[in-house]
């Protein structure tokens, strides 16, 4: 209500007759002042851009968070356990409420973007839930809140920027200072370490790759990116242009024993100081600049769009630069292959139910039945046909999320061979089907 609202009904009556006999030099009534909006919970208010500064020593951060147009008012963000010191709109204090580990902002609906500046402390993490004290961030799959307020849903994407202070002085951080196309919320992170860079070479298309290691670890760096530029050259060629900036690389990180394989965060992948001499899991990680980063997954159920897709990348990028490695890659998955339970899930028949943790889809299952289901797709209508695919497939959905069943229907619209059979028997059925081709 306004405040010429809340007088009593007397002195309303007053002022309305007086305005009605006084003359043209009666005061105006001032005008009420704006009621602000009141914390109100508006989850789908969607986030086009993240800004990010962080103080490393004192635990401290800002956000600025840019939210697109709303109908609606209200905004929410993840905020886990983060400490909220304050949030402003163009400088001024917005009411905000912290409830169930989400943060909801008194943000009036808007036909404009918004950006909302949040002051905050945030704490360190270990088992792979945040900033870790060893240096290093991990927030897949949905952990983004306990590091800065965000959106965790695969499907959401953001552009970001990040600064990092108070970094040790022997000490090096290695961080994307902008991601300009759309990401998701795990795709960003740092490593903090005594870091050397070795520098690998450059794609024809100018992309710069460099692999950045401990003192100790070179020749591990040199051994995982050595057929790594003709790789990522072989992307960019066949698939499409890499959307992540002019510089990509892996940076070796101590996730500690027994801690294998490595996580997408382009352009500057992280993989664990034990298989940082692996050229599979560094053109891995490498491929996902096009899928599950290029294009983000739908929901967790398609996370084998993302994880199978590029475990056949790896293969087949290998297959071609390097053939006796690409051989060597297949026969492992093939290896592992045989060690997987039919019974673990690949491509659960839902959206948006699930838990890619809870519900055990992250297993080796998608992975390897996801390569194994693109590797005979390409036993029977050719490996090109099926590059071609994955290249249309990438013009249509990069920078913004797809599901697996779109990808059938590229497939089909492509190489004029119906799928869903074969996506039947390699990412439904509880029973393996054996190595070859499609039927």
């Amino acid at each position: 209500l306004s405040a010429a609202m809340r007088r009593p009904a007397r002195l309303l009556a007053a002022l309305v007759t007086l305005a009605a006999c006084g003359d043209d030099t009666s005061p105006a009534t001032p005008d009420a002042p704006d009621v602000p909006t009141p914390p109100t919970a508006n989850p789908a208010r969607e986030i086009i851009a993240t800004d990010l500064a962080f103080d490393v020593t004192a635990l401290s951060a800002s956000a600025s968070i840019t939210f697109g147009a709303s109908e609606l008012p209200g905004a929410t963000l993840e905020v886990n356990d983060l400490m909220i010191d304050g949030v402003t709109l163009d400088g001024a204090p917005l009411l905000f409420a912290v409830t169930d580990a989400k943060l909801d902002l008194g943000l009036a609906a808007s036909d404009a973007p918004r950006t909302v500046a949040i002051a905050y402390h945030y704490k360190t993490h270990e088992s792979f839930q945040g900033v870790s004290t060893k240096g290093f961030t991990l927030i897949w799959p949905y952990y983004c809140g306990n590091v800065f307020p965000c959106h965790s849903e695969p499907s959401d994407g953001t552009t970001f920027t990040l600064d990092l202070t108070g970094v040790p002085a022997d000490k090096t951080a290695i961080y994307p200072t902008a991601i300009s196309s759309e990401a998701p919320a795990y795709q960003i992170a740092w490593s903090i370490d005594a870091y050397e860079e070795l520098s690998v070479g450059t794609t024809t298309a100018g992309t710069q790759i460099s692999m950045f290691h401990r003192a100790s670890e070179l020749a591990r760096a040199q051994a995982g990116s050595a057929n790594l530029v003709a790789a990522v050259d072989w992307f960019e060629k066949t698939i499409g242009p890499y959307r992540f900036g002019p510089k990509m690389g892996g940076v070796s990180v101590s996730w500690g024993v027994g801690a294998l394989g490595g996580m997408e965060h382009h352009p500057y992948w992280h993989t664990s100081a034990g298989a940082f001499d692996s050229e599979e899991v560094n053109v891995h990680e490498a491929a996902h600049g096009w899928f599950g980063d290029g294009i983000r997954i739908e929901c967790w159920e398609d996370f084998v769009l993302s994880e199978g897709t590029v475990s056949y990348l790896a293969g087949r990028a290998l297959d071609v630069v390097a053939p006796a490695v690409g051989a060597a890659v297949w026969a492992e998955y093939e290896t592992e292959l045989g060690g997987i339970q039919g019974t673990l899930p690949v491509w659960p028949d839902s959206c948006g139910a699930i838990d890619v943790l809870e519900d055990n889809l992250f297993t080796n299952a998608p992975y390897k039945r996801g390569a194994f289901f693109y590797r005979a797709l390409a036993l029977k209508v050719g490996a090109p046909k099926v590059d071609e695919a994955l290249a249309a497939f990438y013009a249509a959905h990069a920078g913004k999320p797809a599901r697996m069943s779109q990808m059938l229907t590229t497939i089909q619209t492509v190489t004029g061979y119906d799928p869903t059979t074969c996506a039947q028997m390699w990412l439904r059925s509880t029973t393996k089907p054996a190595v070859g081709p499609c039927p």
